[in-house]
């Protein structure tokens, strides 16, 4: 790693941004977090980390939809050698408000291909999504999907899950086009503690209530299958794919632990005996089973942590929030 290495990370005060800039700022690499939000909380723990490791931190306002804002931040922080793009309007929210969401997701996403491009990042990671492969493992059979299956847009029912796919087409062809080095990775289920809003906080609530002693239902059959990966692991792997020099693809799936609900259930009981954790009836999620992280792995020699180990450290963020004792 150069020392002359700083990182900028939109959307660096959300659920997975500030895993990846606690991540950067435990290596000691100088970041710049740009975010609309204003979460006090977020800013302060993170403002901790880098006064205990030294590392430069600054925070931004930026709104990634104007092209002069994007740019301005890049002009007043001088020096950005790789950009983490976590800015994404998400959930419910990109059909209720399909103005917003087609400036951030779609001009937005334009914006930082452009900003990779004039100033000759080293590199640009952002995230896809593995809704990209569609709502449903049925058309792969019983198999992990590969980042080489496709879904035809005609057989999405997300509007979210085909701006990811315009997304990666343009990102190709800016990487084609003009040389630029981007590259995309497409999230599972990503769970962990400190969600603030989402289509799925059953991915925060299935450990953090039983953590604070509270029951939980679950949105979804008991045999309701699903690929699941830590926050932390998904940070790790965005952090280790914008730092390796040469890469041999554009898209990576993350990948991570393929169980069932009631799998993911008695993992939590491991951790908490008297966990009531509880499930709808017949239900499913309206995403693909099994993600293969095959290739991610081979490309950075990481492999996430045991999905066990995972939810313990997801159970004790949420204990740690109510400052109660770790388990």
């Amino acid at each position: 790693m150069s020392e002359r290495t700083r990182f900028l990370i939109t959307g660096g005060l959300g659920f997975i941004g500030q895993s990846v800039v606690s991540n950067l700022l435990q290596r000691g690499i100088p970041s710049v977090v740009a975010d609309q939000s204003a979460d006090a909380e977020a800013v302060s723990s993170l403002q901790k980390i880098a006064s205990r490791t030294g590392a430069m931190l600054d925070f931004v306002p930026m709104d990634v939809s104007d092209f002069r804002d994007v740019m301005g931040v890049f002009h007043r922080h001088p020096g950005i050698t790789h950009t983490i793009h976590l800015a994404y309007v998400m959930g419910p929210l990109v059909d209720e408000n399909t103005s917003l969401s087609t400036r951030v997701n779609i001009l937005g996403m334009t914006h930082m291909f452009e900003a990779a491009v004039h100033h000759k990042l080293s590199r640009l990671v952002f995230t896809s999504s593995e809704t990209v492969a569609g709502p449903s493992q049925e058309t792969y059979g019983d198999r992990p999907v590969t980042e080489d299956d496709f879904c035809d847009p005609s057989s999405h029912v997300f509007t979210y899950a085909v701006m990811k796919l315009l997304n990666e087409h343009m990102g190709r062809r800016y990487v084609q086009r003009h040389g630029a080095n981007i590259v995309c990775t497409r999230p599972p289920v990503v769970f962990g503690h400190g969600r603030k809003r989402s289509a799925v906080m059953w991915a925060e609530h299935f450990a953090s209530k039983p953590a604070v002693g509270e029951p939980v239902t679950l949105p979804f059959g008991a045999q309701t299958r699903d690929t699941w990966i830590y926050k932390d692991d998904c940070a790790e792997q965005l952090v280790r794919l914008a730092l390796k020099p040469k890469l041999a693809h554009f898209v990576y799936n993350n990948g991570g632990h393929c169980v069932t609900a009631a799998q993911l259930a008695t993992i939590v009981r491991k951790w908490i005996p008297e966990a009531q954790v509880d499930f709808a009836d017949d239900a499913g999620t309206p995403l693909i089973d099994h993600q293969d992280g095959t290739r991610l792995i081979r490309e950075i020699d990481f492999v996430p942590r045991p999905l066990e180990e995972g939810v313990r450290a997801h159970i004790n963020e949420a204990r740690l929030s109510s400052r109660l004792p770790a388990i």
